[in-house]
């Protein structure tokens, strides 16, 4: 029997659009720790089946149906969108929006996160990520996007957005969510957060950080804020 889990079902009521963000699955660069950024990578054998499970879940399990999705248009986020599709008999339609990208990593996209801290440290900085995309810009970029998309969705009642760990993260950032240290986790590959836009007071709701139940009991959580 599937354990419940409030507000991870579909969304019935017409004031409301749920919003399911789901983080890509893994990839050979994740498992390596090579910062990948706008790096267009493939998942791994293991982020393919992160992806299956996922499909299964939702659709087996939760009975999730989305009126759309909108994806990265990096084909790690394509790629498990398409298998978490084979789940489903009936296929949604799918938007691609390059303003669901990670963060541009610049410079050290492709550096190992060792190798990343050393030519950060070489050139005078205190973080590799003092390189690519500014926070305030990627944050701009990234939320501007999933505003855009609420909008156009005014009609509609669950969607789905395939994203990556970074902008999830500035996401709920940007939504001021603190019931989870934001600061200091990072949501695991294929991890579901469901939002609730709340549509006459044009309000978010977070209803669900990182859910990782389709691959097992208990949350993967990444704790180690150097992994991307």
């Amino acid at each position: 029997m599937t354990k419940d889990i409030p507000n991870y079902s579909t969304n019935s009521d017409p004031g409301v659009l749920r919003i399911f963000v789901i983080r890509h699955g893994q990839t050979a660069e994740n498992s390596k720790k090579i910062l990948q950024g706008h790096l267009d990578t493939d998942l791994n054998d293991v982020g393919i089946d992160q992806a299956q499970k996922l499909g299964k879940y939702l659709r087996e399990d939760r009975d999730i149906v989305f009126d759309k999705v909108y994806t990265s248009d990096l084909k790690r986020c394509q790629q498990t969108l398409a298998e978490i599709l084979k789940s489903y008999s009936s296929k949604p339609e799918i938007d691609v929006d390059a303003g669901l990208r990670e963060r541009s990593m610049g410079v050290i996209q492709g550096m190992y996160l060792k190798d990343a801290e050393e030519y950060a440290a070489k050139h005078g900085k205190t973080s590799f990520r003092e390189f690519g995309e500014k926070a305030d810009a990627f944050e701009e970029r990234f939320t501007g996007t999933v505003a855009k998309i609420v909008e156009k969705s005014s009609d509609m009642k669950n969607i789905a957005l395939i994203s990556h760990g970074g902008s999830i993260r500035q996401l709920l950032k940007w939504l001021e969510y603190t019931d989870l240290d934001i600061t200091k986790i990072i949501v695991y590959n294929t991890s579901v957060t469901v939002i609730d836009f709340i549509k006459d007071e044009k309000e978010y709701q977070v209803q669900r950080v990182g859910n990782t139940q389709h691959l097992g009991e208990g949350e993967f959580i990444v704790s180690d804020l150097r992994l991307r």
